[in-house]
């Protein structure tokens, strides 16, 4: 009943504000689509101009632009990054329908060469938020020649990675599980391969990657600290086109083109690793010379592949179906960090999208999604032989409307309503010798529903404010079972069985979000913003790393949602001519109902987890400098961020405050790229880091006939500081010019100076005193050459 009244609320909220404002009397409106002429791809964030009169809209991102105005004739500018600008003479008398191709802007070598954000960053009021294009990120110089969307974005200011080569970050103080990670809308879980050292994202399926830092609009929720919203490749309308690369750790192919005619067309695009492979030759050849861990042997079996398949076709000019689905699946031992357990894990999405053009003012995007992501740990030399599994799955539906109200007024509304269900861990014995008995964790299921509303407004020349709305709710549901403990949380004094779809705890709040943008000049503005954020979802993690063994859990009786505030202000600056961007930007954010573990936690398969689990308050705050040049042979850009996180948990560190693993002060992130000639490119990374802190045993006692560890303060040991080089050298075919197949040959290197820097700390007993611990250091490896050669035909 909690459930149906909240769904209704959500529903009649969002249908209730769209006839609100469909009141609002209609001058006319040009509108339309925008494409790349090539490929027949919408192009999302087109700034679309009405000279002479300041009146600037931007496409969404499936290209539709709405524009109101009073009868007149008017010169419309259409402008993109990358692209010829286009302008088009209108006389406005009527709702006019332009869909407008833009061409992409053939450059000569001593010509602009464009690779900058494909939005106006003077004039909107996002704060915290970046774009990168495809090409940027291929440019970047990646481990093993694979070009990593996930490393790309770690080289943003606010984005913290505390460990040599995953794929997780952290984001302005915020766990790796506070992120929101979407690819065509739908979320993924684990954002890695090769346990973190590649990202799950083919780059070659990839079209545009937008990061959300700070308050960022209301049609996102359920996540504090930011959102990854990744676009797939729509697929060639025009003509058949192939890419691939075969790499040293893995190799490619992509396909995709027009399926009957430019009304439709596909993408499809696979990765295979054999990484596992190059390792073990590797060490056998001499680890030595080769810069590895003297520590590393031969027996490895690391692998991965994934997938991507899209479909999309235009039935008539106010109507498009999108389908998109990804698989990916990783199989990973390593006797060197594991030799007696091997992790599977694999993410699978699927994204059907209907979009529908009402009226030359309203637009809509309705969803139904699809996510799982399951996980095991298999263990092998061990009289246990035993295999533990985890699962979690949701089913979405999702419904977002753009109505352009004026040229001063845009608003965006919808809903969305997610089926969760979660699997935390079962055991069984992998064959007749084992001596484990199977178990399993009850199962726990989440619904969770949200309305939002967001308003986009000009105010005056100067002022442009965005504002928003959103309205969260969930509900856990049986069948399950709930404990009830003494004051202290270490003894069960009752328990209750709840039914199949019987609610057993209700949780709602409202997330504002505002952010507010003040134009100084043509050149600068100063942006402020807040924003309130609400996640359901916690991650049980002891690792900074990223574990597949990590679980997923929704909030309970004892563990509330997590919630933030948080504060920005900005400052953004074009010199040069636009040919360089400046941000500054400061922010401080509060988080409550974070979790953290009391000393030596039990995390695996305990069906008393809420006893292990701590929850307090966090907070969080830093400078972020980000200095890029956008346009020339040579682009790129300088970040720097300096931050402090500090977490204050009762139960934990004797009540006191404490830094969070991820606490990191100093972040410097240095890239560039520069085209020497037509044929030759050399791009470059630098990273310096301060090391992150994690909690180490000061020894053990013995208590029992069993050994316990003994801390002294929670995340009082302070990682070493972290540093590394990498470069690549890009050379193109000059016959590339001249024939349909094309090529190019990447030469780079990971890691160039030979920088030892930690992958993980081992704690064992001292030999000597058996009471007392010692730490132990492991690097994988130093500089790693790598090959690749790419093509397209």
């Amino acid at each position: 009943m909690i459930l149906k009244q909240s769904l209704k609320k959500s529903c009649l909220l969002s249908l209730f504000l769209l006839q609100f404002f469909f009141v609002f009397s209609q001058k006319f409106t040009l509108y339309g689509t925008i494409k790349d002429t090539a490929s027949f791809e919408y192009l999302q964030g087109v700034n679309v101009m009405v000279k002479d009169k300041n009146i600037v809209a931007s496409s969404n991102r499936y290209g539709f632009y709405s524009i109101s105005l009073p009868s007149g004739d008017y010169t419309v500018q259409f402008s993109y990054l990358g692209y010829k600008t286009t302008d088009k003479k209108v006389s406005l008398t009527k709702n006019m329908r332009i869909d407008i191709s833009l061409p992409v802007e053939s450059v000569q070598l001593d010509e602009i060469v464009v690779t900058s954000s494909k939005n106006n960053r003077v004039l909107n009021n996002k704060v915290g938020y970046n774009v990168l294009s495809i090409n940027k990120i291929k440019s970047i110089p990646a481990l093993g020649g694979e070009s990593d969307l996930m490393k790309s974005i770690q080289l943003l200011p606010g984005v913290q990675v505390a460990n040599e080569g995953t794929s997780n970050f952290n984001v302005r103080g915020g766990s790796y599980d506070q992120n929101l990670i979407l690819l065509d809308e739908a979320p993924v879980y684990n954002p890695s391969h090769a346990l973190g050292f590649i990202s799950t994202f083919n780059a070659d399926a990839i079209k545009n990657v937008e990061v959300y830092k700070g308050a960022f609009p209301a049609q996102y929720g359920g996540r504090l600290s930011s959102v990854v919203d990744i676009s797939m490749n729509e697929g060639n309308k025009q003509k058949l086109t192939t890419t691939g690369s075969i790499g040293t750790l893995a190799s490619r192919f992509t396909i995709e083109g027009p399926v009957i005619n430019e009304k439709s067309s596909f993408l499809m695009s696979g990765r295979y690793s054999y990484a596992g492979q190059v390792l073990n030759s590797l060490i056998s050849l001499n680890p030595r010379i080769l810069g590895l861990d003297q520590r590393l042997n031969h027996n490895n079996d690391i692998n991965f592949y994934d997938f991507n398949l899209k479909y999309n076709i235009e039935i008539n000019a106010k109507n498009r179906l999108y389908f998109s689905t990804y698989k990916g699946h990783d199989d990973f031992y390593s006797s060197n960090i594991d030799n007696a357990a091997s992790l599977d894990w694999g993410n699978t999405t699927a994204t059907l999208r209907w979009n529908h053009i009402y009226s030359p003012k309203l637009f809509s995007n309705i969803m139904l999604i699809y996510s799982n992501y399951n996980y095991s740990y298999i263990l092998k030399d061990d009289s246990r032989h035993f295999r533990w599994f985890s699962d979690m799955s949701e089913y979405d539906l999702k419904a977002d409307y753009d109505y352009f109200i004026s040229s001063s007024i845009k608003m965006k509304a919808g809903f969305a309503i997610n089926n969760h269900s979660f699997s935390p861990g079962s055991i069984e014995p992998r064959d007749s010798a084992s001596n484990t008995k199977a178990f399993k964790l009850d199962e726990k299921k989440m619904v969770d529903a949200a309305a939002y509303v967001a308003i986009t407004q000009t105010v005056s020349d100067k002022i442009s404010v965005d504002y928003g709305l959103r309205f969260n709710n969930m509900l856990n549901i049986g069948p399950g079972k709930v404990y009830d403990y003494n004051a202290d949380m270490t003894t069960v004094t009752d328990s209750t069985v709840y039914g199949h779809n019987k609610a057993i705890k209700y949780y709602q709040g409202l997330d504002p979000r505002v952010s507010v943008r003040y134009l100084l000049n043509q050149k600068s503005s100063i942006k402020l913003a807040y924003g309130h954020t609400t996640q359901f979802l916690h991650l049980l993690s002891n690792s900074s790393v990223g574990l597949p063994t990590d679980v997923w859990v929704p909030p309970d009786k004892y563990i509330k949602p997590q919630t933030a505030d948080q504060y920005s202000i900005s400052y953004f600056k074009n010199f040069s001519e636009k040919k360089l961007e400046l941000t500054i930007e400061t922010y401080y954010k509060e988080m409550h109902n974070v979790i953290d573990y009391v000393d030596n936690a039990d995390l695996f398969l305990n069906p008393h987890i809420e006893t292990q689990i701590k929850t307090g308050k966090g907070k969080s705050y830093g400078l972020e400098f980000m200095l890029e040049k956008v346009s020339g042979r040579f682009s790129g850009w300088i970040s720097y961020t300096l931050a402090k996180t500090t977490l204050q948990i009762d139960g934990v560190n004797n009540n006191h405050s404490y830094p969070a693993r991820y606490d990191i002060r100093h972040n410097l992130s240095v890239t560039g790229s520069y085209q020497i000639s037509p044929t030759w490119s050399f791009s470059s990374t630098f990273r310096f880091t301060s090391g992150g802190f994690i909690t180490i045993p000061k020894g053990y006692f013995y208590f029992g006939g069993a050994s316990f560890n003994y801390y002294t303060d929670r995340n009082g040991y302070n990682l070493p500081v972290y540093h590394r080089l990498d470069f690549a050298l890009n050379y193109k075919s000059k016959k590339n010019l001249t024939r349909k197949w094309k090529s190019e040959w990447s030469f780079s290197v990971y890691n160039a100076y030979s920088r030892k820097n930690l992958f993980s700390l081992f704690i064992m007993p001292d030999s000597q005193t058996l009471n007392e611990s010692k730490a132990y250091e492991m690097y994988l490896f130093t500089m790693v050459p790598t090959i690749s050669y790419n093509f397209k035909f």
